[in-house]
């Protein structure tokens, strides 16, 4: 048993929807980064759900609303090996668990020029009232993309259907 504490974004969701500055050039290097063997259907795609955005933080926003439109599921076949997975998840699964909702969610970002990672944590759990505490057991490890958002830096994002928006309602901007 442990305790963790964690801090919390508070950006308004006003600056978040005009933080349109460049990234500084380690990040763009490093996290724009798609292998070469990335199916041009994919790259299509993410042109497809942006192109009507007109900023960084739209742009992720789209990309996330599509994923959230696909099933959640743990029950799933092996992979072809011989496929890209994330092509395999958007065209023919069209269901998955988180891991497959935050690559997908990487790849379509990067593919629209948006700095993108993969992160692996925990969700929240459950609340225990009697106790005033979030429970969080090994049945909430998940997988969540982040976008870089200059001049913010890392904004988590939840494409995963089965899962909670991360959520902005403690700014006075209102949700997201």
């Amino acid at each position: 048993s442990y305790q963790v504490e964690s801090a919390t974004l508070e950006i308004p969701l006003k600056n978040l929807q005009e933080a349109n500055q460049k990234a500084p050039e380690e990040i763009l290097k490093t996290y724009l980064q798609i292998d070469d063997g990335t199916p041009q259907r994919v790259l299509d795609l993410a042109s497809s759900i942006t192109e009507n955005t007109s900023n960084p933080y739209e742009k992720a926003k789209a990309i996330e609303s599509y994923l959230r439109q696909l099933d959640y599921t743990l029950e799933l076949p092996a992979p072809p090996t011989d496929m890209d997975i994330v092509d395999y998840f958007l065209f023919d699964l069209q269901k998955g668990y988180c891991d497959y909702f935050a690559s997908a969610m990487v790849v379509l970002a990067r593919a629209v020029d948006l700095p993108a990672r993969l992160a692996v944590g925990y969700s929240t759990g459950s609340y225990d009232y009697s106790r005033q505490v979030f429970v969080v057991t090994e049945a909430n490890a998940h997988a969540w993309p982040e976008i870089y958002l200059a001049p913010y830096g890392w904004i988590p994002f939840e494409p995963t259907s089965n899962e909670s928006r991360f959520s902005w309602t403690n700014i006075l901007d209102g949700p997201a």
